[in-house]
């Protein structure tokens, strides 16, 4: 099973058919910093984690 991570908050995969980008596409219309965020992989037992890290960049 995916689990999606941002900001603390554990997300169910909201469609396996999906790839993790697509998913994170849907996600940035409710989270729209998470347009440009790196996806983080790791495991939890039988899940596979993807943590959405925001990138850091410069402003102006």
């Amino acid at each position: 099973m995916r689990i999606f991570i941002y900001d603390g908050r554990e997300f169910p995969d909201p469609d396996p058919s999906r790839s993790v980008e697509e998913v994170k596409a849907m996600m940035a219309d409710f989270f729209p910093e998470l347009a440009n965020a790196e996806v983080r992989e790791g495991k939890r037992g039988e899940d596979t984690l993807h943590e959405l890290v925001r990138r850091v960049g410069t402003k102006g």
